[in-house]
C-alpha cells in the first residue's frame, strides 16, 4: 500500500480545505508514492521523533503541528527545520501535518475536547464560511451524465452525509455558430434553439481549477457554457471551537476543579466572577485568544482554551470566566484521533504513538 492511499483516507474525513489561511497542513516533505512501512503519530515533529520512527520502521510521520508554517527560501541543516527536513529525506520518511483542518472538522480535536468536558447540545463556536462554490453548466438534454459523474468523482456534489447531489431543470438555449466553429449541434451561420439541461452542484472552493478542467474535458460543446458562484453559506459542522452545556450547573471553583480532573491538568490560569454559576461552556484547543469575543457572543459562562495573554483576561469584564489550561493540554489528545483512525482502517502495517515527546514542566 502506498502512503498516498493513507493520506487520501485521512483527507476525506479531515479535508485540507478546512485549514485556516495561515496554516500549512498536509505534506511537509517526502515522497507519498512510497510503499508504507509503518506510521508514527506525534504532536510536534522533532529529531527525536524521526529517530523513533526509524527505529520502529515507520516511513510516515503524522504530526498535529506542521514543521513548516511559512515559505522557505532555502533549506540547510543549520536550524531546527532544516535539520529535520534533511534527516527525514535521508531516512526516506514522509512528514505530514494535520493541524487546523483537524481542529475544525467534525470528529476532530474540538469535538473531542467538548466530549472530555461532557458538554451536550454542542455547536461549532466559529463556523467556517465561504468554503464552497457552486458550478452551473448547460448541456444538451439527457446528455449530462458523463460530465456529472466526472464532477462527482473529483468531489463535487457532497452535502453533509450525502454525495452525488445536484439539481437540474430543462430549458432552451440559443446560439449561432460562426465561421470556423465546429458545433456539437447545429450548422455554421444558422441560428439554433435546442433543449438543454441546467445542472447545479456545489464543491469545495479549493477544487475550482479541477472543476474547470473537468468541464472542458467532458463537456460536449466546443465552448462550454458554465458559471461558478461563490457561496456565503456557513458550515454548521466545521469550524474552530465548540460551545455546549454541562450536565448540570456548577459553582465557578467547582467548575475549575472539574476541568482539572477531566483534562488531566495540574494548573489553570483563570479570571472571572467567582460567584457566577457555570452551565454553558465554550472550548477551543490550542491557542484560542482570538475567539474570546466569539465565546462572549455565544452566551458562554466560561471559555476554556490556551495561550491567553495577560490583557486578554480582562476582555470579558466579569461577564465570562476564562480558563487557560495550556496549549499542549488542550489538544495533545488529537494524536489519539489520528492513531485510532489509521489503526481502525488499515491493518497491513504497524501504527504507533510517539513515546519520546513530553511537555516538560518544572515546579520549583
Amino acid at each position: 500500500m502506498k502512503i498516498k492511499e493513507i493520506l487520501s483516507h485521512l483527507e476525506a474525513k479531515f479535508p485540507l480545505y478546512l485549514q485556516e489561511d495561515f496554516d500549512n497542513s498536509g505534506i511537509q516533505c517526502g515522497d507519498k508514492e512510497q510503499e508504507v512501512t509503518g506510521v508514527l503519530v506525534c504532536f510536534d515533529p522533532s529529531p527525536e521523533v524521526l529517530e523513533e520512527a526509524k527505529e520502529k520502521g515507520a516511513n510516515l510521520i503524522i504530526s498535529h503541528h506542521p514543521l513548516v508554517f511559512t515559505g522557505l527560501k532555502k533549506i540547510e541543516p543549520v536550524d531546527r527545520i532544516g535539520r529535520i527536513i534533511f534527516k527525514a529525506i535521508e531516512n526516506k520518511q514522509v512528514m505530514y501535518a494535520m493541524h487546523t483542518n483537524m481542529d475544525s472538522a467534525a470528529g476532530g480535536g474540538n469535538d473531542l475536547f467538548a466530549q472530555k468536558l461532557g458538554l451536550t447540545n454542542c455547536e461549532v463556536l466559529s463556523p467556517k464560511d465561504s468554503l464552497y462554490q457552486k458550478v452551473i453548466f448547460f448541456i444538451p438534454e439527457n446528455e449530462s451524465a458523463p460530465l456529472k459523474n466526472a464532477l462527482f468523482a473529483i468531489g463535487c456534489g457532497c452535502i453533509g452525509r450525502y454525495d452525488h447531489c445536484s439539481y437540474q431543470m430543462t430549458g432552451f438555449g440559443s446560439f449561432r455558430p460562426l465561421q470556423g466553429a465546429q458545433p456539437h449541434t447545429g450548422q455554421v451561420n444558422n441560428m439554433e434553439l435546442i433543449e438543454e439541461e441546467r445542472v447545479e452542484m456545489i464543491f469545495p472552493a479549493n477544487l475550482q481549477r479541477r472543476v474547470i478542467d473537468t468541464i472542458y474535458k467532458y463537456h460536449l460543446y466546443e465552448e462550454p457554457a458554465f458559471d461558478i458562484v461563490k457561496l456565503e453559506n456557513k458550515e454548521r459542522k466545521a469550524g474552530l471551537g465548540r460551545v455546549g452545556f454541562l450536565p448540570q450547573a456548577m459553582d465557578a471553583l467547582q467548575f475549575l476543579e472539574y476541568v482539572k480532573k477531566q483534562m488531566d491538568v495540574n494548573l489553570i490560569r483563570y479570571s472571572g466572577n467567582m460567584d457566577k454559576k457555570i452551565k454553558k461552556v465554550a472550548v477551543c484547543g490550542g491557542g484560542g485568544s482570538s475567539l474570546i469575543q466569539v465565546a462572549l457572543r455565544s452566551g458562554a459562562d466560561a471559555y476554556v482554551t490556551g495561550d491567553i495573554k495577560y490583557h486578554d483576561f480582562y476582555t470579558p469584564e466579569e461577564r465570562m470566566m476564562i480558563a487557560d489550561i495550556g496549549h499542549f493540554e488542550g489538544e495533545h489528545f488529537i494524536r489519539e484521533i489520528i492513531y485510532n483512525e489509521i489503526k481502525g482502517n488499515f491493518i497491513t502495517f504497524a501504527t504507533s504513538l510517539s513515546t519520546v515527546e513530553k511537555l516538560k514542566i518544572y515546579n520549583i
